[in-house]
């Protein structure tokens, strides 16, 4: 279980930062819309970088299930909306109220619950 956990919480980590990042370089780029182009997005370092810290989640996330049950292991991933909401803070100049924090805490509350069990 420890094991398992350290790498929840390392899937977590490279999750939350992957979405970020992704953020970020979506923002460079600017509005996906139809006909958008493609090699700007592609080419964009931010998002190549996030993209490539969601595949690496990804690989993670399937390791871990083919050893844990789905169950238990997505939720324990969610703890991802912590790190999410502390990095669009600092990296992206997101607001996050108090009400979106509660909510998070929530959240952190039912992991801690399913990793009870």
């Amino acid at each position: 279980m420890t094991s398992t956990l350290l790498w929840v919480g390392i899937a977590s980590l490279v999750g939350g930062v992957g979405h970020v990042i992704l953020a970020k370089g979506m923002r460079v780029v600017g509005s996906a819309t139809v006909g958008s182009p493609l090699v700007r997005t592609l080419s964009n370092p931010w998002v190549l970088l996030g993209v490539a810290l969601q595949a690496a989640f990804f690989f993670i996330y399937m390791a871990l299930l083919s050893r844990e049950d789905v169950s238990k292991v997505l939720p324990l991933t969610t703890v991802n909306y912590i790190i999410v909401a502390l990095l669009a803070q600092l990296m992206l100049a997101e607001p996050v109220t108090p009400l979106r924090w509660t909510g998070i805490g929530f959240i952190v509350l039912g992991v801690f619950l399913v990793s009870r069990t």
